[in-house]
């Protein structure tokens, strides 16, 4: 059975304006980190000025068996503003999760999509509840490790920047968590359509007690016109 995900505007609010909220929870409140303003309030999508799917190659490594599979993004309307419309289709068959159009946006709504996937394998694999995995996620972003990174994308190479969380490292609850030592990455570069290269997760086998890593990427893989 497909897995359904009814999170529309809702969704947005909690992975993207999430951040927003804890720096305007008080007067005296800290700006956003630069992690927070690359990943969350950046224009992904300003070069895109066309219809245009984005495709995405997705592969799982570990756990209940490795796949791969596709991402694909399209970018169906392109408003006068700048701001865009977008369909996804996050992977396929038993693996799918069904996502609401996203229209009217600035930011690559990959990203949102990506992190909710995650945070509801986690909720499968551990049991806990799917809110508790987002706000570690989200609380993670404050003290992010941000650094530069040479990407080459069909023959060039171009200046990309990485971003890098480990939410569950310091958290009681999983001192003896096979995701302890789970880690976030976040690589984005000017020069890929949608700004967003690649989204990882990887536990490692030091942490996992599996006997191997498990990992999971979102990567870019190129477009085609609509």
């Amino acid at each position: 059975m497909m897995r359904h995900a009814l999170i529309g505007t809702t969704l947005g609010v909690a992975w993207m304006l999430a951040p927003l909220a804890h720096a305007m929870a008080a007067d005296d409140a800290p700006s956003l980190t630069q992690a927070q303003v690359v990943l969350f309030e950046s224009n992904h999508l300003k070069d895109i000025t066309r219809p245009v799917r984005l495709e995405y190659v997705f592969t799982h490594q570990g756990g209940a068996g490795d796949f791969t599979d596709k991402v694909t993004e399209d970018i169906r309307d392109v408003h006068p503003d700048g701001r865009k419309d977008v369909w996804v289709q996050f992977l396929s068959g038993t693996h799918q999760m069904k996502f609401p159009p996203a229209i009217g946006f600035n930011g690559n709504p990959l990203l949102m999509y990506f992190l909710e996937h995650d945070a509801t394998e986690m909720q499968q694999a551990t049991g806990g509840a799917s809110g508790y995995f987002r706000n570690r996620i989200r609380n993670a972003f404050l003290n992010a490790e941000m650094h530069s990174i040479a990407i080459t994308v069909d023959g060039k190479t171009c200046a990309g920047r990485e971003i890098v969380i480990a939410p569950f490292r310091d958290d009681p609850h999983f001192a003896q968590s096979a995701f302890r030592e789970k880690s976030y990455r976040f690589t984005l570069c000017d020069g890929v359509p949608g700004t967003i290269y690649r989204i990882a997760t990887t536990v490692p086998a030091v942490s996992n007690g599996a006997g191997g890593v498990y990992e999971e990427a979102m990567t870019y893989e190129g477009e085609q016109a609509l």
